[in-house]
């Protein structure tokens, strides 16, 4: 019965035998003590600190009830941070920056130990305190303060005749979603699409978070869309407010361009037309041009040909010439020596007569 007790409030205590037991006494906000202790499902809701000064409405406070003298140890995680006291305008101020993850307390003669968590989030988070051996858990969430800024997320440009979606969201202090904001817009250059106006007051919603404006494109020109909304008033230390955001789209004609894109193709296909009979005429050049340097080249060859071969003859009829008149030259130096032969042989019959004649030596 104990154990159910214990989880039906939020805490989980793993006792060992020898441990002493510790109570802890939770306080939310300004309820009252122990009365919104929390489970993972349904964790303690605080407000975040949105005046920037860590008050009670900030706060879920947690007592440690456990032996004189023990230690107890608080350790934070999921965006809580703890802190020794709330703010004290008069005395020491505590603002949202401020804040550990870990705690340490030591009683010392006293058995209580106190510590203030809050959250600047509204993801859950959790608190652990531990005291001999004994483990006690507390979950825990902040809850959006009020929109601080709103934000549009818009197209830069659409088609004609379309539909334009612009999100707003609002976020608080803190970059929390805050959900039902009531987000005024004023359009120019176009007309909303589900009205035919040119204002329209959209609102966020508590699923998605974001309100959405769908605005019917013109034929041409821009829409430029201005969102207020109502925002927090400024607090020192924190985020600048931002209560108007504004957002411009261009309207693309599609008429205008696919005419364009129509006299850019007629251009672009005149243009290839125009480069094929330049291709067309070049090669024509080319070969005509192949075509008379191998009529040349022909030409020249048979000339070189021609040439060559009046050459050969030339030189056969010097060659014919050269060797009738080596034979003729031979023939007559023949001629010449039989010539001579005859003679000396006349000669020499001549002397012999002589020889014997006169009674001399005869030649042999």
């Amino acid at each position: 019965m104990a154990s159910v007790v214990a989880l039906g409030l939020g805490v989980f205590s793993a006792f060992p035998a020898s441990a002493a037991d510790m109570s802890l006494s939770v306080k939310v906000g300004a309820a009252v003590a122990s009365s919104n202790a929390t489970t993972a499902l349904a964790p303690a809701a605080v407000t975040v600190p949105a005046d920037n000064t860590i008050d009670e409405a900030d706060v879920v406070r947690l007592v440690a009830t456990v032996d004189t003298g023990t230690v107890v140890t608080f350790s934070a995680t999921g965006g809580v941070k703890l802190v020794a006291a709330l703010d004290n305008p008069a005395a020491v101020r505590v603002r949202s920056t401020d804040g550990v993850l870990s705690v340490v307390v030591a009683t010392g003669t006293g058995n209580t130990a106190t510590v203030y968590a809050y959250t600047t989030t509204t993801a859950t988070g959790t608190v652990t305190v531990a005291n001999g051996g004994v483990i006690n858990t507390i979950y825990m969430k902040g809850t959006a303060g009020a929109a601080n800024a709103i934000s549009v997320v818009a197209p830069s440009a659409v088609a004609s005749s379309t539909v334009a979606t612009y999100a707003f969201s609002a976020v608080d202090v803190f970059g929390n979603k805050v959900s039902g904001l009531a987000i005024a817009t004023t359009v120019a250059g176009a007309t909303v699409a589900s009205t035919g106006l040119n204002t329209a007051t959209v609102t966020t919603t508590t699923t998605a978070d974001v309100a959405e404006l769908k605005v019917l494109a013109p034929a041409g020109g821009s829409i430029v869309v201005v969102a207020t909304a109502t925002v927090a008033a400024a607090v020192a230390g924190l985020a600048t407010p931002v209560s108007t955001v504004a957002a411009m789209t261009t309207v693309n004609d599609l008429a205008a361009e696919l005419a364009k894109v129509k006299a850019e193709l007629a251009a672009e296909k005149a243009g290839r037309a125009a480069d094929k009979v330049a291709a067309d005429k070049a090669l024509a050049d080319a070969k005509a041009a192949a075509d008379k340097s191998s009529a040349d080249a022909k030409a020249e060859l048979v000339a070189a040909k021609a040439a060559a071969e009046a050459a050969m003859v030339k030189v056969e009829e010097v060659s014919v010439k050269r060797a009738e008149a080596a034979d003729k030259a031979v023939a007559d130096l023949t001629a010449a020596f039989d010539k001579l032969m005859k003679d000396m042989a006349s000669m020499k019959a001549k002397f012999n007569l002589m020889a014997k004649k006169y009674k001399f030596a005869p030649i042999k």
